[in-house]
């Protein structure tokens, strides 16, 4: 399961951070969306107080997390909004058939083959970095 924190009531919105970050990227906004919306926000695998996944990391494993996540806490179709690398997982989402609306933030990973080879390395560093600390 996921770490994750809650604030606020009316409709349920969830945030995803980008990679290498957590929770905390959110706290800036978190207050004034409670102010209208149950806003959940979650630590990805291997991020803030998340475990990290047992096998391959990769936006399709990751995406799975967060969609076992919603399913688990029975969420349902609630909104997303994502930030850089979860920008990139919420379209993920979508393109599932998530029927929540979406919200992506700077969406990382539309890269070509050179491109997708040098976040595949760095993404690679960053996880053996956090899994380290």
């Amino acid at each position: 399961m996921l770490h994750s924190t809650r604030q606020g009531s009316g409709k349920p919105l969830l945030l995803i951070h980008g990679v290498g970050s957590s929770i905390g990227n959110w706290n800036p906004v978190i207050p004034a969306l409670a102010a209208e919306r149950d806003v959940i926000a979650v630590d990805l695998p291997g991020c803030g107080e998340s475990a990290p996944l047992t096998g391959e990391t990769t936006i399709a494993t990751l995406t799975d997390s967060v969609e076992a996540f919603i399913r688990d806490a029975e969420l349902g179709d609630l909104d997303l909004v994502g930030s850089s690398m979860g920008a990139r997982m919420v379209m993920e989402m979508a393109r599932r058939g998530h029927a929540g609306t979406t919200v992506a933030l700077d969406p990382g990973g539309f890269w070509n083959d050179r491109q997708a080879a040098i976040f595949g390395t760095s993404i690679k560093a960053s996880v053996a970095l956090v899994r380290r600390i």
